[in-house]
């Protein structure tokens, strides 16, 4: 499945963004979804770009990633939709079902501070948390 993916955003020419920018949310046209996948990383300071793709390239590349199912002899479970995509560092995390999940487990936390993507608010925090302790020996 990934690498209809990664087919995908470099078809569309997304390649230098995806492994130029931490967070990045591919995604159709007004989709709400992307609002919350955005708003979830952004309550994390983990402030994603946001690209927006048209109707036509989820419709085609949805197509070529059942007609590879299909093909592959695994035509029972075919894929409605292949967007919302979610990249952390270059890498495919998936969807907001699996940026959810991973969540939920704070697997992304590591993520996110090895692609120094929440790195200023980690150091804000250490920081906040060493003068109060500082504060606190006087």
């Amino acid at each position: 499945m990934e690498q209809f993916f990664m087919v995908a955003i470099k078809e569309e020419g997304l390649i230098s963004l995806v492994k130029g920018s931490m967070v990045v949310i591919v995604d159709r046209r007004a989709c709400y979804m992307s609002y919350v996948a955005q708003r979830l990383l952004e309550r994390l300071k983990a402030y994603p770009t946001m690209y927006e793709v048209n109707e036509v390239f989820v419709a085609r590349m949805t197509l070529i990633c059942n007609l590879g199912r299909i093909l592959n002899g695994d035509g029972k479970t075919l894929v409605v939709r292949l967007f919302l995509v979610v990249f952390i560092g270059g890498k495919l995390v998936g969807g907001l079902d699996r940026l959810i999940a991973i969540h939920v487990t704070s697997e992304h936390i590591p993520m996110l501070k090895a692609d120094n993507a929440i790195y200023s608010l980690y150091i804000s925090i250490h920081t906040l948390v060493y003068s109060l302790y500082k504060y606190n020996q006087r």
